[in-house]
């Protein structure tokens, strides 16, 4: 697809703020959960995939650097540290050289604890990292082993030891809460452990069943059961009140943060910001309009070597439907939830009007709250029945 089918509809002469995520689709394993497009690939396959990535950003860059400043850079995946560094090097050396790249640009890059040694993080934070985010998922050992893990707690604490050896603070780790055969206690004792370690954001996400992925079928086929909904709600409340306690803001259901560590890349998505995704099955949001690359790596390659065209496979641009369920949606899983005075000006409605009775029964029970500054904030309460609120309000 060419991209002035896309109708972008970006004006000549402004600069605004670009965040660009890079999808590396290979790991050296599959985890049980993973339902995201990853794979175990040969040296040939990283080398031509890289290729592609590469002219895909210059094709890109063409489009895009006139008219922005690229304020973040996320690269994710798969297990982009599964990687020999000077592909994560080359990679960040070529957007630098496509695009106008902030010197107060967040960069993050995802690492797994037992695919880093100290030359890869010398050279990542060389190329321009200055952000990691580690799948840690969980410390007990045989929780970790049902998911298809590699790693030990230790190696985590390892890789965390050697990044500040390097002068970076910012450090994320990733964890997942309702596994089958996790319990209560295990979930306080991985939270307690990132505490001691001082890592300054968390994400807790409550698991989430994907199609055609090992786990499905483990669960489908009866060898592993889920924890009763009651329990995962209380380790949901658990890590809550863990984090809040120790000086933690939840910016967003998923997301805690000491103060000055909320990831700004992840801000991008909830506001509904403009991002640029290279690679395969990224994802792009552009001026109201969406669009995403084929799924497919040969598909990929093929688009990119002989039709010398970018890979989108789909696009389309938002109706006003469209971005008023998004913006709902969006905005109520954050701390500052929905801004009412930003919707009106935005849509000419007046939300709080519209949906006067179904959001008085929200408030009287508790699940929303409407602040002095004219937001709807989903309370604790809320939070715990927030696709059944988003639902209920843009039906």
């Amino acid at each position: 697809m060419a991209i002035n089918e896309l109708n972008l509809g970006i004006t000549e002469g402004t600069k605004n703020n670009l965040s660009i995520y890079v999808h590396i689709p290979f790991c050296n394993s599959k985890c049980a959960y993973c339902s995201f497009v990853s794979f175990i690939g040969s040296a040939e396959d990283k080398k031509r995939y890289f290729d592609d990535l590469i002219a895909e950003i210059k094709m890109q860059a063409k489009n895009y650097s006139p008219y922005y400043s690229v304020s973040s850079i996320y690269i994710g995946g798969g297990t982009p540290s599964c990687l020999d560094y000077y592909y994560i090097r080359d990679l960040l050396s070529c957007i630098y050289k496509n695009f106008a790249v902030k010197n107060s640009a967040e960069i993050t890059i995802e690492i797994n604890p037992n695919s880093l040694e100290k030359n890869k993080i010398r050279e990542y934070v060389l190329s321009g990292v200055n952000r990691f985010s580690i799948g840690l998922q969980s410390i007990a050992p045989k929780i970790l082993e049902t998911m298809g893990r590699t790693h030990k707690a230790e190696d985590f604490e390892t890789a965390v030891k050697t990044i500040r050896e390097f002068g970076i603070k910012n450090i994320s780790a990733d964890i997942i809460i309702g596994y089958p055969g996790q319990k209560l206690q295990q979930v306080k004792e991985t939270i307690s452990y990132l505490l001691k370690l001082e890592i300054p954001h968390i994400s807790a996400y409550m698991l989430q069943v994907e199609k055609d992925t090992a786990l499905k079928k483990l669960v489908d086929n009866g060898s592993l059961g889920l924890p009763e909904e009651d329990l995962v709600i209380s380790m949901y409340e658990e890590v809550v009140n863990m984090l809040t306690a120790a000086g933690y803001e939840r910016y967003e259901l998923s997301n805690f943060a000491k103060p000055t560590y909320k990831s700004y890349h992840n801000q991008i998505y909830w506001n509904r910001k403009d991002y640029l995704g290279f690679g395969l099955a990224s994802h792009s949001y552009i001026n109201g309009t969406r669009f995403a690359n084929t799924e497919n790596i040969n598909e990929y390659a093929d688009i990119i070597e002989n039709k010398k065209e970018l890979p989108i496979a789909h696009s389309k641009t938002l109706d006003e439907k469209e971005k008023k369920e998004e913006i709902v949606m969006l905005s109520l899983r954050t701390a500052e939830g929905l801004d009412l005075e930003a919707y009106k000006q935005e849509f000419n409605e007046n939300f709080l009007a519209k949906k006067k009775d179904i959001l008085s029964d929200f408030i009287k029970n508790g699940f929303l709250i409407l602040t002095k500054d004219n937001k709807l904030v989903c309370t604790d309460k809320g939070f715990m029945v927030l696709n059944k609120i988003i639902l209920d309000l843009v039906s």
